[in-house]
């Protein structure tokens, strides 16, 4: 309470005795606050904790977990510590947005974008995401906007902000038992691409498969020629060069195939 100004506790009081009107008068519902931010961030961005001493900087990575909050220009509320445009982390705002995960649909999760502090639409359910879309967004609504040789669509829409992995909770994102075992599917396939320990656990794995799958082929292909060229020899003393040739080809084919898995398995555990 200490950092509430009597303005704010003035708005906070009209809140909570009118609050229609204060509905009408704000393009956001929410409480934002002053943080230390990018001289590049603007209202309606998605700003993430990757500078230095706490700083909020525009977000330029897809399903950003330092994901902090969205730049907003006229909050219902704000409590101001800084001359800084505040950031909110719940509630309603207008966040800029653009084509390149594709049209956005009302009730669509968004995410953080490779291009500068703007949201896209989440492509999956397994990472961390901004929020929930009010409204819809496609390529006619918003300004054509270039990026790497591709034409989108940059603009605003108003987003329920909720930062954090997708909820199960949320009709859009359960759609029954089989929208949440599609979403359980999503997070575990994100946490694969994204947890090295699990990519090491992964390799290891390949490489045992590796191994395995060379003694099998060493056993029933080249082992039972060796087996049976030693009863042969028995059967048919006359044929003993050739018979003691050929089991020589396999114990070289034996010992290549498994230096070749050996190095390939080696391989594998160094990527």
């Amino acid at each position: 309470m200490a950092y509430l100004s009597t303005v704010t506790l003035l708005w906070i009081l009209i809140a909570l005795t009118s609050p229609s009107t204060i509905y009408a008068q704000f393009r956001t519902l929410n409480i934002a606050v002053t943080h230390p931010i990018s001289d590049e961030a603007k209202p309606g961005d998605i700003v993430s904790l990757t500078g230095k001493d706490g700083l909020l900087e525009p977000s330029v990575v897809v399903y950003d977990q330092k994901m902090f909050g969205a730049v907003v220009d006229s909050p219902a509320f704000v409590i101001r510590t800084l001359n800084t445009y505040p950031v909110a982390r719940s509630g309603v705002a207008y966040i800029n947005v653009t084509t390149l995960g594709g049209p956005i649909e009302i009730g669509d999760f968004i995410t953080s974008s490779p291009i500068k502090g703007h949201a896209q639409k989440a492509d999956n359910l397994g990472g961390y995401m901004l929020g929930i879309a009010l409204s819809k967004f496609t390529e006619k609504d918003g300004q054509p906007f270039d990026y790497q040789k591709q034409k989108i669509a940059k603009g605003q829409i108003k987003v329920e902000v909720g930062i954090g992995p997708a909820s199960p909770t949320l009709q859009k994102a359960a759609g029954g038992l089989f929208g949440t075992f599609k979403q359980l599917l999503s997070a575990l396939i994100y946490n694969i691409k994204t947890s090295k320990q699990a990519e090491k656990i992964i390799r290891y794995i390949i490489a045992a498969l590796v191994a395995v799958i060379v003694v099998w082929i060493n056993f029933n292909a080249f082992g039972k020629n060796i087996t049976k060229g030693i009863e042969a020899i028995g059967r048919n003393p006359l044929a003993k060069m050739s018979i003691e040739s050929m089991i020589i080809v396999n114990v070289v084919l034996i010992a290549l195939v498994s230096i070749g898995g050996i190095i390939l398995s080696l391989a594998i555990l160094s990527l």
